[in-house]
């Protein structure tokens, strides 16, 4: 059994896609979450590599694009929070539960993701890579806001509105741990 801690630098980029009649003044914007400090154990046997991990993602801690003016990122923030699509103030993470199979070059995270107080199932082929002591585990997810139980947000009678799509961009490092 090997523990591995994830580094800080580990994120999930939120790929969205704008639509509407003024989408010309929106752009597709990708949101950065990332997760709380947290360590997995990965098991290596005769029946490949498993592990299990639980994240938690504080919902203040998902940045908008970094490519916007700060009071586009300050209104983008307030959006994401508001009730009609996070729900930051009843719901203030989001909860994932992530089981890892495969070997430890390639395989397949099943995650149970609770967004606003439910759970939602997903599963994306994740590769893996050495770097020195550490591994980098990469994959993507595509579906639908709706898939995860949120609302695309809508603005001005909707002429400016989200697609129900969302691609998910997972990029994690993870360092071996003696804790």
């Amino acid at each position: 059994m090997t523990r591995y801690a994830l580094s800080p630098d580990t994120r999930v980029l939120v790929d969205l896609r704008a639509t509407g009649l003024l989408r010309a003044l929106g752009h597709n914007p990708t949101l950065v979450a990332r997760p709380e400090p947290a360590t997995l154990e990965v098991a290596e046997g005769d029946a490949g590599t498993t592990a299990t991990i639980a994240l938690r993602f504080p919902v203040s801690r998902i940045d908008p694009p970094e490519d916007v003016s700060r009071d586009d990122r300050d209104k983008m923030r307030t959006n994401m929070e508001a009730e009609e699509v996070l729900d930051a103030a009843r719901f203030p993470t989001v909860e994932v539960t992530a089981r890892w199979r495969g070997t430890m070059d390639s395989g397949r995270l099943d995650v149970e993701a609770t967004v606003r107080g439910r759970t939602h199932a997903l599963a994306m082929d994740v590769t893996l890579q050495r770097a020195g002591d550490d591994v980098v585990a990469r994959g993507t997810w595509e579906g639908r806001l709706t898939d995860l139980g949120i609302k695309p947000f809508r603005a001005l009678m909707g002429a400016l509105k989200l697609e129900d799509w969302v691609r998910l961009r997972l990029e994690a490092r993870l360092s071996p741990s003696t804790s």
